[in-house]
């Protein structure tokens, strides 16, 4: 138990909802695929305490950032999903998607670059009468070609 969980207050659905930005069919499908710990029940009304809110805003952070896909996303908190099914280790999940991420940056950085230079050559009309540009472009061309 982690501090703060020893008298856990609980939210209703409703109001996790609304203050994480989610519709509650939203939650129910993440609780349904077993990406939050099982929701307490008052009667009818799912509740959730201070571990499900943590492992919510987990989720928001990894998926709705852009870093992971939903399936990612739970095979990085679990181990199995809701069909039984052995899914890939976490840290083999998170490894990959922090490889994505760096190539990603690579790209974009190379992409800055270009852009600099296009607004800092001498040249008239850089991206006809640049020879360096024209020779990085040329190698791009042909690596997407071989592909």
């Amino acid at each position: 138990m982690l501090p703060g969980d020893e008298d856990d207050q609980l939210y209703p659905i409703s109001e996790v909802a609304r203050c994480f930005g989610l519709s509650v069919a939203t939650l129910r499908y993440y609780d349904e695929l077993g990406l939050l710990p099982p929701a307490g029940r008052r009667g009818n009304v799912r509740h959730y305490g201070r571990r499900e809110l943590r492992r919510l805003a987990l989720i928001q952070h990894l998926h709705h950032g852009g870093m992971l896909s939903l399936a990612d996303t739970a095979a990085a908190l679990g181990e199995r999903g809701p069909d039984g099914v052995l899914r890939p280790p976490g840290r083999a999940v998170l490894t990959g998607t922090i490889q994505q991420i760096e190539a990603r940056m690579a790209d974009l950085q190379a992409a800055q670059q270009r852009l600099a230079h296009l607004l800092t050559c001498p040249k008239n009309d850089p991206v006809r009468e640049c020879t360096h540009l024209c020779e990085e472009l040329d190698r791009n061309v042909t690596e997407a070609l071989e592909r």
